[in-house]
């Protein structure tokens, strides 16, 4: 892959770079779930153009809004104004699918985690279950309420159960009912001082409070996001490289990310980042993961481009951003892992280079085709590995799927399909196929062409496998 810079002295400085955006918009589009949404932060340098090329490839009606993002505090660089903010275009691969955009809830303010029960694990806030500013009559919102100690506590006012309440004495936020059923997520703490009342009308030494579970908020929130977003400025992206000891700046924060998986309510599935840079994407999707317990996957993608060898990176040993990318996720994983101790969080990852086929192009010589038909076509220097998963993207297989390697056979999604890449292969090898293919019900073998010890024991090996029902016979 050619990497040049597109100089603003070229003359065809728009064309080039919307001929490297138009591709991969249009991929983007084509592995788009129906109801997925796409997101393109921009400055105020081509968002024109990008607006014209997103209405072109995704259509006009499906342009779900334009945001504008702080991205600086300060900034004393341009000519006429000191550019502080970027957009954030978002399109929908079919809009009548996409669901609503909803949520921005102030997650900094669920700082408390569920210690035991099934919720254990999720984040959550006490809000008190009296507010002064609530009033009605409803006796059963006025009711006394166990401690720990055995005494009882009730909000203020002047009158007490059974007596129905006079307009301004204090009630609950809960009914007696609600109460009683969400015990679960009732917390009574003894403080220094309350503003509810004992049962000798004194003022009390305990407080009553609810428990409100983040993702209940986001699961149940109505309220649409503002379109222009505060609080995740750069900085704080550099302040998260820093905490993992990677020199690297012009990260995006993982707020942002996490912000943008919330109010477009993305709890499963998978998330494509075209220019993944230092990786803030993939962060954002463990540290989310973590915190509401959803499996999200994600997909990087980012040309090797240099690093200067002035920076401190360079001088560290990251001589490209995809090595300051891969080991980002290492440590961002290892990191969360370490303060959570969630052991059920899967914090791994593949890392794939593009490359061309490990296939040699066939290209017989036609005086002596008897040779070229037994040449080996694996290129040089490719690995077994290289085969395995070129033949499992050509068959469509997702490449997280589990892999059990027995000598040179490979045996993908527990028997769903084997690869053999062994030599000298005789009509003993179907034992050990059979017994790999046992529980799965649909299977197929690839073979090196080249690995067959004779034309015989080929042949053997493909009726011995059909008649046990693996009718898929390929050779490569």
């Amino acid at each position: 892959m050619k990497i040049s810079t597109n100089s603003e002295s070229s003359g065809r400085y728009h064309s080039n770079w919307l001929n490297m955006m138009f591709p991969r918009l249009k991929l983007a589009r084509n592995l788009l779930t129906d109801d997925g949404v796409i997101f393109l932060s921009i400055d105020e340098n081509e968002i024109e153009n990008l607006k014209k090329l997103c209405n072109e490839i995704f259509g006009e009606e499906n342009f779900i809004g334009c945001a504008g993002r702080i991205t600086k505090k300060s900034n004393n660089k341009g000519d006429f104004w000191s550019p502080n903010f970027d957009y954030i275009l978002t399109y929908a691969k079919n809009v009548n699918l996409t669901p609503q955009f909803s949520g921005g809830a102030n997650v900094e303010n669920y700082k408390l985690i569920e210690q035991e029960g099934p919720r254990k694990g999720e984040k959550y806030q006490l809000v008190r279950l009296y507010m002064s500013t609530i009033r009605n009559r409803n006796p059963e919102q006025r009711f006394w309420i166990d401690c720990p100690d055995g005494s009882k506590i009730i909000p203020p006012g002047s009158t007490f159960p059974p007596e129905r309440p006079n307009l301004g004495d204090g009630i609950w936020r809960w009914s007696r009912k609600t109460f009683e059923e969400n015990k679960d997520k009732i917390v009574v703490k003894r403080v220094k001082s309350s503003n509810l009342l004992d049962e000798n009308k004194n003022p009390a030494k305990w407080n009553v409070y609810t428990k409100t579970y983040l993702n209940d908020v986001l699961e149940n929130s109505s309220a649409k996001p503002n379109s222009f977003i505060e609080n995740h400025i750069n900085q704080i992206g550099s302040h998260e490289l820093n905490k993992l000891n990677i020199p690297f700046d012009y990260s995006k924060p993982t707020s942002l990310i996490k912000y943008l998986m919330e109010v477009s309510k993305f709890k499963e599935g998978i998330i494509l980042d075209f220019f993944s840079g230092s990786a803030s994407t993939a962060d954002a999707v463990l540290q989310y993961n973590n915190e509401d317990k959803n499996n999200r996957k994600f997909i990087m993608v980012q040309i090797p481009e240099e690093i200067d060898e002035k920076s401190k990176a360079f001088k560290e040993g990251f001589y490209n951003i995809c090595e300051i990318g891969k080991e980002r996720i290492r440590r961002a994983g290892d990191k969360i892992l370490e303060e959570s101790n969630n052991k059920d969080l899967d914090i791994g990852f593949k890392v794939f280079k593009l490359d061309s086929s490990n296939l040699e192009k066939w290209d017989p010589d036609y005086n002596n085709l008897q040779q070229s038909l037994t040449i080996d076509n694996i290129k040089e220097g490719r690995t077994n590995e290289d085969l395995v998963y070129e033949i499992m993207l050509k068959y469509g297989i997702d490449l997280t799927y589990p892999i059990e390697q027995i000598d040179n056979i490979y045996s993908i999604g527990f028997g769903a399909l084997i690869i053999c890449l062994d030599n000298n292969i005789t009509k003993d090898i179907t034992n050990q196929i059979l017994k790999l293919t046992n529980n799965s019900s649909t299977s197929r073998v690839v073979f090196k062409d080249s690995g067959f010890k004779s034309d015989a024991d080929k042949t053997n090996i493909k009726e011995i496998l059909k008649t046990n029902n693996i009718d898929e016979f390929i050779t490569i």
